[in-house]
């Protein structure tokens, strides 16, 4: 599970960085307001009809259940020029994000099929079909129109039996597009931890074909153990909240003893706080064990070896030194060769590709840029696109 890291000879200048965006928001709940049609026509015929007469259950986070500084948490120059959500034009998202930064591969997280995949007051049949009806458009509306776009696979993951149908359905037969559905999409909030055995089906069927697990931060279900926070600022930085949960449940539960090949990604949730959890794993190992006899390593092995971290939100510490010093910390405990680019476009707080730690050399640059993601995912680095340094 270790990344091998792009040889790129001696740290001078002159280079040109690959570039793989690990997390591009392809549409916002307003598309479902207003430009729902869209997705809904994918829908078979009862479940169109139940649509507009019941709805789509929105989770509490479109929008917001508070006020936010922008609409959805977008950028203001994000809307197309010819109307719509901010990044429901392909088009102008390759331009503005693509283009600008010359990225060789956009990979697209939908967070508003959370509220039907999750079973948030949506009838079984309906969840299914809505995952389906969003992976379709997906692959119509955004795969169709630029190479450089990919897509995680939307699943009613409350529902294993037929999230690994989902999953079936794209990776099988040579489906068009499938070979561009790189992994699976998961929220952080669901009904059980996510390493019960409930949704061990779904992992099997993810190591079989080769998908990372992805977990994106959610607003809809729950942001803190204790309720939702009164402001979007303290939502803001409850978000990591998550993830001692979220990694303790995989390891003890036994998930990479039973899949040693599944890979689990972390968007959007942070990765400076992955170190200190890994001490107080193995610190609790070495007085509690017993009770997780089964474990064939050290807990913090594990999350070594399964865990990704994509970059966004960035730490932003006033002494930029202070980045650099976490970020050797974690490097040198074998973390940062799990540490990819992501922008969270359209987003307004954005990252573009060069908000890393300044004390990267060349060769740990291209590899959170663009090298540690096209091996993870098998998507190509394309030759003169990228950062130059």
């Amino acid at each position: 599970m270790t990344a091998t890291l792009p040889d790129l000879g001696t740290a001078e200048t002159g280079h040109t960085l690959g570039i793989i965006d690990c997390d591009v928001h392809p549409l916002k709940i307003r598309e479902h307001q207003q430009r729902g049609a869209g997705v809904l026509s994918y829908l078979p015929q009862r479940w169109q009809r139940h649509a507009a007469e019941v709805g789509v259950a929105r989770g509490g986070w479109a929008g917001g259940d508070r006020p936010r500084p922008r609409e959805y948490g977008q950028r203001w120059d994000t809307e197309p020029p010819g109307g719509g959500a901010p990044g429901s034009d392909p088009l102008f998202a390759a331009e503005q994000l693509l283009d600008t930064y010359q990225i060789s591969a956009g990979l697209l997280n939908d967070l508003g099929a959370f509220s039907s995949a999750g079973m948030k007051g949506q009838p079984t049949g309906f969840s299914a079909a809505y995952c389906r009806a969003l992976n379709e458009h997906r692959c119509d509306n955004w795969l169709a129109r630029d190479p450089r776009w990919y897509a995680s696979i939307n699943l009613p993951y409350e529902l294993p039996e037929l999230a690994v149908r989902e999953i079936e359905f794209w990776k099988e037969q040579d489906r068009q597009y499938g070979d561009r559905m790189k992994q699976i999409m998961l929220a952080p909030d669901n009904l059980r931890p996510p390493g019960h055995p409930s949704y061990w089906p779904i992992y099997e069927a993810c190591e079989h074909y080769g998908l990372p697990v992805t977990f994106h931060v959610m607003t809809g279900n729950r942001v803190t153990p204790s309720g939702s926070p009164s402001y979007y600022y303290e939502e803001h930085c409850d978000y990591a909240a998550f993830n001692f949960p979220m990694v303790a449940s995989f390891i003890f539960e036994g998930v990479f003893d039973r899949f040693p090949n599944l890979a689990i990604v972390l968007v959007e949730l942070g990765w400076s706080w992955a170190l200190p959890l890994s001490w107080r794993l193995d610190a609790a190992a070495r007085t509690m064990g017993g009770e997780v006899a089964h474990l064939a390593k050290a807990p913090s092995e594990y999350l070594r070896d399964h865990f990704y971290f994509t970059i966004q939100p960035m730490e932003e510490p006033e002494d930029d030194a202070h980045l650099d010093e976490i970020y050797d910390a974690f490097l040198a405990s074998g973390l940062g060769e799990k540490l990819m680019y992501s922008s969270d476009y359209p987003h307004w707080d954005f990252d573009e590709p060069a908000a890393l730690p300044r004390n990267l050399s060349v060769e740990r640059r291209a590899a959170v840029l663009g090298g540690v993601a096209s091996e993870l995912y098998g998507i190509p680095l394309l030759p003169g696109q990228g950062l130059a340094v």
